[in-house]
Parts: structure tokens; sequence; C-alpha cells
């Protein structure tokens, strides 16, 4: 989640997370954000939050708001951006980025050789029913195979992958009962 971190004069005075939509900064009490300073207008700003995008407007205030050294009126802020209001400073920290998947199996041998498979969910399986099924998931930035089913040993690099997930690297190679596949990271 994005945040705030608020500092007046080099003290670091508090962290605030945008959870709401529309965040209002001003001298007021009925603001989210409260500067309580004589330069801070009573309706000084407003930060919009939506999806991965933070849009800072100053709303007419007497001294201004000023994003990195220069006067704004509307900005969208990026991470790191620093927000000065008064004696305040305000820099924003953009919402952590969850790691997107970007393995794919590459089929080697067998009946679908040369084919692709991209590996864009966090449970993708892998085989026949009956015969073996691996599945392959993902979870912060890490993939892990494990046999599901089957009446065949898959293996990893030639070593059987049974029940338990086995991390993957880059280059790995899976056999399902036969049919040879890569494993691929990028």
């Amino acid at each position: 989640m994005a945040k705030l971190i608020i500092t007046s004069e080099d003290k670091s005075v508090t962290e605030v997370e945008l959870v709401k939509e529309r965040v209002t900064i001003g001298r007021k009490p009925h603001n989210d954000i409260v500067l309580d300073h004589r330069a801070v207008s009573s309706a000084h700003a407003t930060l919009s939050v939506m999806l991965d995008d933070a849009i800072l407007e100053d709303l007419g205030s007497t001294n201004g708001t000023f994003i990195n050294g220069q006067k704004v009126y509307r900005h969208k802020l990026a991470d790191g951006d620093k927000v000065a209001i008064a004696t305040f400073e305000m820099r924003f920290v953009a919402s952590p980025m969850k790691p997107q998947p970007t393995g794919r199996i590459e089929v080697l041998s067998g009946a679908h050789s040369g084919k692709t498979l991209t590996l864009n969910k966090p449970l993708t399986t892998i085989g026949k029913p009956g015969t073996a099924v691996v599945a392959i998931t993902y979870s912060a930035g890490v993939y892990e195979a494990a046999g599901i089913e089957g009446e065949g040993t898959p293996l990893l690099n030639g070593s059987p992958i049974a029940d338990r997930a086995l991390r993957l690297a880059h280059g790995d190679v899976i056999d399902l009962s036969g049919t040879r596949m890569t494993f691929l990271a990028r």
C-alpha cells in the first residue's frame, strides 16, 4: 500500500498509509492529514489514489505546494517524490509491486515438441491424469514443482519429484512419462 512519510525540520513526524481514494491535506482538524503550521492553508491539497496512481492537487493554497523543488498545481506522484508544504516534507512511497510470473515451459520431446506454455497463474498442471501430472506453483517470485497424480514418477533433472514441492531454477529439465520439458525463468 502506498504511503507518505511526513517530516518537519528533519524530524520524523508520522507515516500515513494511503487507504482512502481521496486524502485531504491542510491545517484544520477536519483534514485526513493535518499539518499544524500557519503557512499551511486550511484546505491546502488533496491526494487522489486509484490503483497504482497517486495524483496530488493544490487547492489554491496561499503558499503553494512543491514537488521535488518545483511548484505544482496538479502532479502524478512517482515513488520517492518529495512533496513540500510549508516546513513539512512528505516522501511518497509507492505500493510495492507484486512479482509477476515470467516463467514458461518449453517442450523438448514428445507430441508437443517445440511448443511453449506460459506460466502466468499461481497454479499450472501439466500431464495426463492417470499417467503423470505435475503441479507448478508460483508464489512471491518462486516457482516450485510437485508430482500430484499418476502411476509414473515425474523427474526433475533426473531425480524423482514425488509429492513434495521442489524449487525450480532456470534451465531445469522435467521428464513427465517420456516427455521432456525445460523450465525457463525469463
